[in-house]
């Protein structure tokens, strides 16, 4: 049996503020996860429920797209607003009160794409 592993390392981050919006809603939440392919996100399962009623991430037999802004530390005092158009690929619920996302990165711009590879490396290590 072969495992499956990650061609792109994911790095554990300490919930930093996400804002999510599909074409009608915007939610907020946080992401503790990411890698150069895509981002997981905590929320709660009110606000999962607007952007995925009950877990369904397929909007007219394709998945969901959403507009993503992740607030990035560069440093102690700035952070970068990441932006980014994402594919969701699941929504799970984790308890009664709290849910998940994970989200795969379709477009962002040349500097975020640099900012986020930055982050990412120098947090891939610790």
């Amino acid at each position: 049996m072969s495992k499956k592993r990650r061609s792109k390392p994911r790095v554990d981050i300490s919930l930093l503020s996400a804002s999510i919006c599909d074409n009608e809603n915007e939610i907020s939440g946080k992401a503790f996860n990411i890698s150069l392919g895509g981002v997981a996100v905590k929320c709660s399962t009110f606000e999962r429920d607007q952007i995925t009623p009950k877990g369904d991430y397929v909007c007219e037999g394709k998945p969901l797209e959403v507009s993503l802004v992740l607030n990035l530390p560069e440093n102690k005092e700035n952070n970068y607003a990441l932006k980014a158009r994402c594919r969701v690929v699941y929504s799970r619920r984790l308890t009664q009160d709290e849910c998940q996302l994970g989200m795969h990165f379709l477009e962002m711009d040349a500097v975020g794409k640099e900012r986020l590879m930055q982050f990412v490396e120098s947090h891939v290590n610790m």
